[in-house]
C-alpha cells in the first residue's frame, strides 16, 4: 500500500483484525502486530500467531505445524524466527512512510490446501525520532500520584522523555534535551527527565526538543543526528485546603436548614455530602456527589427527628481531595422563645391601654356629672375692721389673741356675754353660682 493512502484507511489497517477459515468444527484466525512506529534507519518486528477456536475453546496453534508466507516488499528482511506461539519476522527501511505487511497460513503437510488464515498490518516509518513526554508527580498534601497532565500547583513536577526503540538503534547515541516548561522558564540537559515547580494554577503548553547525534550506526556510513519534538498540555491545579462550612449549628425538627460549604482549591470539584448520626469517612457511602465550578456550594436538608447528626462533607477534584465534619443539634418542635415575649409586652401595652383609659374615663365622667355649688358671699374684708364694728369690742392681749367668733369674752362683773353679731353678714344679693 503506498504512504499516500487517507489517515482513516491507515487506522483501519493499524487495527488488529482476523480472517477465519472453518475446517470441519474448527476455525481459525489470524492475529498481527508490529511495534512500529520507528524511525528510518532503525529495525521493526511483526508478529503472527495464529488462533484455533474449537467448542468455544481458543488455542494458540503450534506454528512448526503452519506455514507462514510473509509479504513484506520493499521493506528489508533482516531476521525470520518462530517460537511456541508465533512467527516474527525483523525488517528495517531507510526511507519514510506507512508500509504494508501482509501474512497467510496453510497447513504444512499439506502443500495442495488452501490458506487458512490471513491478515495484514501497516508499519510506519518516520524521519524523526519516536517517543512521548509524561508528567508525573508524587503525593504531596493529599495529593494522588499522578501520571497523566493534571497536576498540582506549588509542587515539583517529573517531565520525562521515553523514546521507542525497540531495536535498541539509539543504544549509543547521545542525547541533548532542551525544556520549555510553558510558563518563561526553560533548561538544557543531557537527562531525559526534568523536575520543574509550577507556581501557580493553569494551564501550560510543556515542550521538548531532543537531539540525538549517531556515532557508530550499523546502517549508515557517516554520523547520522536524529531528532524530535514533544509536546504536553498540563493542567495544574491548587490542592484543596481546606473546607469552611458556615451556618446555623442548632435547629429544630421540619425546619429547612440551609448551610453554605466554601472549598478553597481550584475547581471543578466534587462535592459529596452526608448527614448522619456519626461522622462517615465517605469512602464507599452513598452520599451525594455533585460536580460544580464554583468554590461556594449551598447545602439544604429537614431534619424528620431530634438529635445530634454530623454533616460529612468530601470535596475532590483531579490532584487532590479533603474531608470536613460539623456537628447539629436538632431539638424537637416546641415554643420559640420568641412567643414568651410576645405576650409579655402584649400585656404591658395592655395594661397601659387600660390605665389611660381608665384616667381618660374618670376624667370625662367627673366633667358631666359636675353640679351647681352655692358659695356664700363671704366677707372677705380685713379683721380689724370686722372688730370695730362690732360692739363693745376690746383689744386683747397677745397671748389670749383669739378669734372673737369662735371664743366667749367674759366681762368684768363674771357674766358671760353671748355673741349677738351673726356669723354672717345678712345677703342682699341673689346667690351666685360657680362651677367647678
Amino acid at each position: 500500500m503506498s504512504p499516500g493512502f487517507t489517515p482513516v484507511i491507515q487506522c483501519f489497517l493499524f487495527m488488529t483484525a482476523a480472517v477465519t477459515c472453518a475446517s470441519g468444527h474448527e476455525f481459525y484466525s489470524l492475529e498481527i502486530a508490529s511495534d512500529g512506529p520507528i524511525t528510518s534507519g532503525a529495525q521493526a518486528t511483526v508478529n503472527a500467531t495464529l488462533l484455533i477456536t474449537n467448542n468455544s475453546r481458543t488455542l494458540v496453534a503450534d506454528p512448526q505445524l503452519y506455514n507462514f508466507h510473509w509479504i513484506y516488499s520493499p521493506l528489508l528482511l533482516t531476521h525470520y524466527s518462530e517460537n511456541e506461539s508465533s512467527s516474527a519476522i525483523t525488517v528495517r527501511c531507510k526511507g519514510t512512510g506507512s508500509y504494508t505487511v501482509s501474512v497467510w497460513v496453510t497447513e504444512r503437510h499439506c502443500s495442495s490446501c488452501e490458506m487458512i488464515a490471513k491478515n495484514t498490518t501497516e508499519l510506519q516509518v518516520t524521519k524523526k525520532m519516536v517517543g512521548f513526554l509524561t508528567a508525573t508527580q508524587a503525593e504531596v498534601s493529599g495529593t494522588s500520584f499522578r501520571n497523566g497532565f493534571f497536576l498540582a500547583s506549588n509542587s515539583k513536577v517529573n517531565l520525562s522523555f521515553l523514546i521507542h526503540d525497540p531495536s535498541n538503534f539509539f543504544k549509543s547515541a547521545e542525547f541533548t534535551y532542551t525544556w520549555s516548561f510553558g510558563d518563561g522558564t526553560a533548561v538544557v540537559s543531557s537527562e531525559p527527565s526534568v523536575y520543574h515547580n509550577y507556581s501557580t494554577a493553569g494551564n501550560v503548553k510543556a515542550s521538548l526538543q531532543v537531539s540525538a547525534h549517531l556515532h557508530d550506526s550499523k546502517y549508515e556510513r557517516h554520523a547520522q543526528k536524529k531528532t524530535g519534538r514533544f509536546t504536553a498540555m498540563l493542567t495544574l491545579q491548587d490542592v484543596i485546603s481546606n473546607i469552611t462550612i458556615t451556618g446555623p449549628t442548632e435547629t429544630t425538627i421540619m425546619q429547612n436548614l440551609s448551610l453554605s460549604l466554601r472549598v478553597f482549591g481550584s475547581p471543578p470539584f466534587t462535592v459529596c455530602w452526608l448527614i448522619k448520626s456519626d461522622c462517615a469517612s465517605l469512602d464507599g457511602e452513598e452520599c451525594r456527589p455533585v460536580v460544580t465550578n464554583h468554590t461556594t456550594y449551598i447545602i439544604k436538608h429537614k431534619f424528620l427527628s431530634a438529635g445530634r447528626y454530623c454533616l460529612s462533607t468530601k470535596a475532590q477534584n483531579e490532584v487532590s481531595k479533603l474531608l470536613n465534619h460539623r456537628s447539629i443539634t436538632v431539638d424537637s418542635a416546641g415554643v420559640h422563645p420568641v412567643w414568651f415575649v410576645l405576650p409579655c409586652f402584649s400585656f404591658i401595652l395592655i395594661a397601659i391601654c387600660f390605665i389611660f383609659f381608665t384616667l381618660f374615663r374618670a376624667g370625662s365622667i367627673s366633667t358631666h356629672q359636675k353640679s351647681l355649688v352655692e358659695v356664700a358671699d363671704f366677707d372677705f374684708s380685713p379683721v380689724t375692721e370686722k372688730y370695730q364694728a362690732l360692739p363693745d369690742y376690746k383689744e386683747l392681749p397677745a397671748g389670749n389673741l383669739c378669734c372673737t367668733y369662735c371664743i366667749t369674752d367674759t366681762n368684768p362683773e363674771g357674766e358671760q356675754r353671748t355673741e349677738t353679731q351673726p356669723l354672717l353678714h345678712t345677703l342682699t344679693t341673689p346667690i351666685r353660682s360657680y362651677m367647678l
